[in-house]
């Protein structure tokens, strides 16, 4: 029986499942690596975990398909694809070695490139790119190498965004593929290719930008030394596959109007498909290319919406049952006290690398379990203010798919349909990117003759989360508060930071 792999290289983890071509998971794995914070707004990971993490992983997946009772072999793999965080920066010289840490995305250092970039040629970016140049694109991060590590910029022949770099690893090819690249500031949405006006303007040399491909493309094969590493199939395809959010879209179904694919990750996200791309909701929502060859779909985010929970978890050394328990014994809108999930900035709609998390509200009233209530409750009005904007567009909201990290607690996926107002149905499979890219290198190798087919073989859909009207009520009043503090809070943000 022919099978399928999707790797997902997450922020924190990489997560690797084996599909068959029912859609049946029949082996999966993960394993971590850390972040670096080596000064204040720097976050960076080293490759070489990565790919040590990757080849573990693949290795483990391997040894319990081939345990299954059914007696699957390796060598009924047809494909491999790879999800990945996006808008990080690897940087490559001429012999395709490491010059250093990858710059990740959520890192904020480039903010005074971002700032001249956006002063300089705002208008080709508006045009081309739909985006004002913000840290956490991979454009931002080659523009700060080339004026504060002049060296590396020298020495550098390719940059590279995380999963391109274990793809290159894998087939010792040097390619891009466009939803990635939709993120970086450097490529033309509307015609899917990089765009050249862009990079002339800014000085910045082409040969950095590899090879631009669809996702569903095979640009390579399995090498000789990946197979060693990793124990997959020598000459075994290997499609482009996309980014983290675009191999999610296919992985939640969001692959025709009206399905949005709901998440809590390191970050937030809400996700909708659209037919084309405009400026309609520019500065707000992040447009980007689909793993649908020529296709879109619009991102909503919370760049640290799973990351806050993280975050205090690691701070107050509480498992996550725990911080669940405390948090359910406060009320829906925590008696007025609310959060603001922007410890890495926010993302949409008001993207501002310099705005900052805080509790706001905080009476002697208020109890570890409002705090932490009041957390998860940030999140949820953050990706409403995300729903509010696909609505502007008048893209359909006809069903809510919850997967994904956070949404694991049933605490938090009813504080999300409830602050939406809408219910919501979960998906069987909690890492829709892992499933996107297994979907995605189903589709490149022809196992499915079309994205519909490859999600309805391998997407399940399970209970559906019903909102409560009194707590929507409750929401409703309190979205009004919160959608309020950022304009309130941003001249502090720019004054301060």
């Amino acid at each position: 029986m022919p099978l399928i792999m999707g790797i997902d290289l997450g922020t924190s983890s990489v997560k690797i499942i084996i599909m068959d071509e029912d859609g049946k998971v029949l082996a999966s794995d993960s394993a971590g690596y850390p972040l670096q914070t080596p000064a204040p707004g720097w976050v960076e990971q080293q490759p070489q975990d990565w790919w040590k993490a990757v080849c573990n992983s693949i290795q483990s997946t391997l040894q319990i398909l081939e345990e299954n009772p059914e007696h699957y072999n390796r060598q009924d793999l047809v494909g491999v694809s790879i999800s990945g965080q996006m808008n990080g920066a690897v940087f490559l010289d001429e012999a395709n070695n490491l010059l250093g840490p990858a710059i990740l995305w959520l890192d904020g250092r480039s903010q005074a490139a971002c700032d001249e970039a956006n002063d300089r040629v705002g208008d080709l970016l508006a045009k081309h790119a739909l985006t004002v140049l913000n840290p956490i694109n991979t454009l931002a991060k080659i523009l700060w190498c080339k004026t504060h590590n002049k060296e590396v910029y020298r020495r550098t022949n390719t940059v590279l965004v995380p999963k391109d770099w274990v793809r290159y690893k894998l087939t010792g090819s040097l390619d891009a593929e466009v939803s990635d690249a939709s993120v970086t500031g450097a490529l033309d949405l509307f015609t899917r290719t990089w765009s050249d006006e862009i990079i002339d303007a800014l000085e910045i040399r082409k040969n950095l930008f590899p090879d631009l491909h669809e996702s569903i493309d095979t640009v390579g094969k399995i090498t000789e030394p990946a197979a060693e590493a990793t124990g997959l199939p020598l000459g075994l395809p290997v499609s482009a596959g996309g980014g983290d959010m675009a191999c999610m879209a296919v992985g939640s179904g969001a692959i025709k109007p009206g399905v949005v694919g709901i998440g809590i990750g390191t970050a937030g996200h809400a996700i909708t498909f659209a037919d084309t791309v405009s400026d309609a909701a520019f500065n707000k929502l992040w447009p980007m290319c689909h793993g649908v060859p020529g296709a879109y779909f619009w991102l909503g985010c919370s760049y640290t919406g799973g990351g806050s929970m993280t975050w205090y978890q690691d701070q107050f050394e509480e498992d996550f049952e725990m911080l669940n328990t405390r948090a359910s014994q406060a009320p829906p809108g925590c008696d007025d006290l609310f959060f603001l999930p922007w410890l890495a900035g926010s993302a949409t709609p008001h993207p501002d690398a310099r705005a900052r998390a805080c509790w706001i509200g905080l009476t002697l009233h208020h109890t570890r379990g409002h705090m932490i209530r009041a957390l998860m409750e940030g999140v949820a009005y953050d990706l409403r203010q995300s729903l509010a904007c696909f609505r502007a567009l008048q893209l359909p909201i006809d069903e809510i798919r919850l997967g994904e990290g956070g949404v694991k607690s049933i605490l938090w996926r009813q504080i999300l349909v409830d602050a939406f107002g809408q219910n919501g149905r979960l998906m069987e499979l909690g890492d829709a990117s892992a499933v996107g890219a297994a979907i995605i290198a189903g589709v490149g190798v022809g196992l499915f003759d079309s994205f519909e087919t490859g999600c309805d073989r391998c997407i399940g859909i399970g209970d559906t989360v019903h909102f409560e009207d009194s707590n929507a009520r409750i929401y409703d009043r309190q979205f009004e508060k919160y959608d309020r503090l950022y304009p309130a809070l941003k001249p502090w943000f720019a004054q301060n930071f």
